[in-house]
Order: structure tokens, then C-alpha cells, then sequence
């Protein structure tokens, strides 16, 4: 199999991608929860969210367009090999 270690990496994004989006979920409740105020706790609570969110969706679009690639260049191997078949 081809492009083992791409596929590798893009699992071991997939599963970095939970991870972080978990830690990042704790620590914002952590964080939110330990704050004086209430427009500091709503901020950093939401803050929080939405920076894990947009990491975490980096992460995961990050691993599927390694998937993505890997297919394209299997579907032009095999393309190319058509070709030459018919030749």
C-alpha cells in the first residue's frame, strides 16, 4: 500500500483533532467557572469554545485533505495506467 505514513498521519490528526477539541472544552469550563465575574466567565467560556472550535476544525480539515490528496493521486495512478494499457 502507498502512502502508508500520509494515511498514518492524517488518523493521527483525526484523533488529535478529539483530543484537543476535549481539553480545549475542560479548560474553558475550568477557566470560565474560576472567573470573578459574570462578563468574565460568559467571555471566557464562549472565547474558549470558539477557539477550540476553530482549531479543531484546522485539525480535521487539515487530516481530510491528506485523504483527499492521497485518493487524487490513486485515481491518476490508475488513470495513468488505463492509458498505457490502451496503448
Amino acid at each position: 500500500m502507498k502512502h502508508q505514513t500520509l494515511r498514518l498521519a492524517a488518523s493521527c490528526l483525526t484523533i488529535l483533532t478529539w483530543i484537543v477539541m476535549v481539553v480545549g472544552i475542560a479548560i474553558s469550563f475550568i477557566i470560565g467557572i474560576g472567573s470573578a465575574t459574570a462578563i468574565a466567565k460568559i467571555s471566557f467560556l464562549l472565547g474558549g469554545f470558539v477557539v477550540t472550535a476553530i482549531i479543531g476544525l484546522m485539525l480535521l480539515i487539515t487530516a481530510k485533505l491528506i485523504h483527499l490528496l492521497i485518493e487524487i493521486e490513486e485515481d491518476l495512478s490508475q488513470i495513468a495506467e488505463n492509458i498505457k494499457q490502451e496503448k
